[in-house]
């Protein structure tokens, strides 16, 4: 019976949902492992592909891959094997690769506050560094040889988070080059007049990738953004209000309930004062009121009568 419940809870839930959103808007996720990439060595055409391999276990941005690159000219793959911290790290160990592979480039890996691992009997190295741009730069070496490597990408990651947003003109926008890395964002609501057009998304998502740095084994950060377009579906401004936020010091203390399917309400504590925070999935629109300054959520008695109820 519970089940029986929970099910048409859940399908009542997207359905009140869906009828805010115009059924033309689409995320579509696509979080990858995997990334091919197209580039030169020595003005060579070349093949690049990694996979991630393992995962460093305290940062989800450092973690080994597996892979190889070739010469388009010769279709010949040479395996590789290294690090992703931000850049790219890869050795190729002739005979001996399957056998490093499965000894060295296992369990927690530390290289973001200090290097990584170095090797010196490999057969061939390469470091690319990530910069800015849409070309990324390192070096092959070959015994006590130096090429060139330029890469075609503007990230070197092979995870990223991919979220598709397709709009009614066929545009699309990658979310994660437009709001974050981190992902978590559904679409709630969507609304459109006669001068703008709203999209609000709702997020959940990690406060750190580094589980060691700041709020990183905190709860996740959630809450919703509106994005604000123009009626060419150009961007023109993005908000964020948090409902949960270790980075921002946000504090959800209870949600409201409303008269209404279309009408969200939180009680926030944030900047040492209680706030409503409502969220109108009609016309996809916010609205923020301070309730009480200097107020203590821990000690207060208007809090206890507040949260009691």
């Amino acid at each position: 019976m519970k089940k029986i419940l929970s099910l048409s809870t859940l399908l009542l839930s997207c359905f009140l949902l869906s009828q805010f959103i115009n059924p033309k808007i689409t995320l579509k996720k696509d979080w990858v492992q995997s990334e091919t990439f197209k580039g030169f060595v020595a003005g060579k055409n070349i093949t690049l592909h990694l996979e991630h391999y393992q995962i460093s276990g305290w940062h989800d941005k450092v973690f080994s891959v597996t892979g190889w690159y070739q010469y388009d000219q010769y279709q010949q793959k040479i395996p590789l094997i290294g690090y992703y911290n931000g850049d790219l790290l890869l050795y190729n160990f002739g005979e001996n690769q399957k056998k490093i592979e499965q000894t060295k480039f296992v369990g927690d890996l530390f290289c973001w506050t200090e290097p990584c691992p170095a090797f010196s009997d490999y057969k061939e190295f390469l470091e690319i560094k990530q910069g800015d741009g849409k070309i990324q730069k390192g070096k092959l070496k070959i015994q006590d040889k130096e090429f060139t490597i330029k890469l075609n990408t503007q990230s070197l990651d092979v995870t990223s988070r991919n979220e598709w947003l397709h709009l009614p003109n066929g545009k699309v926008y990658n979310l994660l080059d437009i709001l974050d890395g981190y992902g978590g964002n559904e679409i709630v609501s969507t609304f459109e007049d006669k001068t703008e057009n709203r999209i609000m998304l709702s997020f959940e998502r990690d406060s750190n990738f580094n589980k060691q740095g700041m709020c990183g084994a905190s709860p996740p950060e959630t809450g919703y953004r509106l994005l604000t377009f123009d009626k060419n579906w150009k961007i023109k401004e993005m908000q964020v209000y948090s409902t949960n936020s270790c980075l921002d010091d946000v504090e959800c203390m209870k949600e409201m309930q409303t008269k209404y399917d279309y009408m969200k309400a939180y009680y926030l504590y944030f900047q040492d004062s209680l706030n409503l925070l409502t969220i109108n999935l009609k016309n996809s629109t916010f609205g923020v009121k301070k309730l009480r300054s200097n107020y203590n959520p821990y000690s207060s008695f208007w809090s206890k009568r507040l949260f009691s109820k």
